[in-house]
């Protein structure tokens, strides 16, 4: 949030009581919270996690990113982030922390063959949102002679066995299937 300014304020107190002047503030006190608003706006664009739209846009526009209209500030967030977070070629360790701090820990699962050149990663559906964005730097940062395979991890039987067949009457299929359920 910008800061206030208050124009009369930072006037003596005699100044306060002309008509004038507080016509002058009435007028000016708008503007100057406007440009509080563009300085605090422009220190944000600094920094991917604090952005303005615009200032994702421009970043986006820099990295030549297509985004779909449809996303959030925080996907676009994300992909962004995915993005500056790459390099290759990685190690196994490096893999890790990189899921780690773009999902979060517990959020995906992966597994790799050296032997027989393929990795596969599960993403849970809590972050289906990212998914695009995951398969995209995946694709880059992985080794051109690996066979790469990234999926949802859709609800397993074992994690519906704690509602009634009531409760999951309510749902369909495809519901129960790729949705989080609380």
């Amino acid at each position: 949030m910008a800061r206030e300014v208050d124009f009369l304020g930072y006037l003596p107190q005699i100044f306060k009581e002309i008509e004038e002047i507080q016509a002058v503030a009435l007028v000016e006190t708008p503007i100057l919270n406007g440009l509080w608003q563009k300085i605090e706006d422009i220190l944000n664009d600094q920094f991917i996690v604090t952005a303005t739209d615009s200032g994702l846009s421009r970043l986006e526009k820099m990295l030549k990113l297509n985004v779909p209209a449809t996303d959030t500030i925080e996907t676009r967030r994300f992909r962004l982030l995915s993005r500056y977070q790459e390099q290759a070629p990685y190690t196994n360790k490096v893999l890790k922390q990189l899921l780690d701090s773009l999902l979060g820990e517990g959020k995906y699962y992966y597994e790799r063959n050296v032997a027989e050149k393929w990795l596969k990663v599960k993403l849970e559906l809590t972050v289906k949102g990212q998914f695009e964005a995951v398969e995209l730097m995946l694709e880059r940062i992985t080794p051109q002679n690996m066979i790469l395979t990234v999926e949802l991890r859709y609800n397993q039987h074992i994690m519906l066995t704690r509602y009634t067949h009531a409760q999951l009457a309510a749902f369909t299929h495809k519901h129960l299937r790729e949705d989080v359920l609380n």
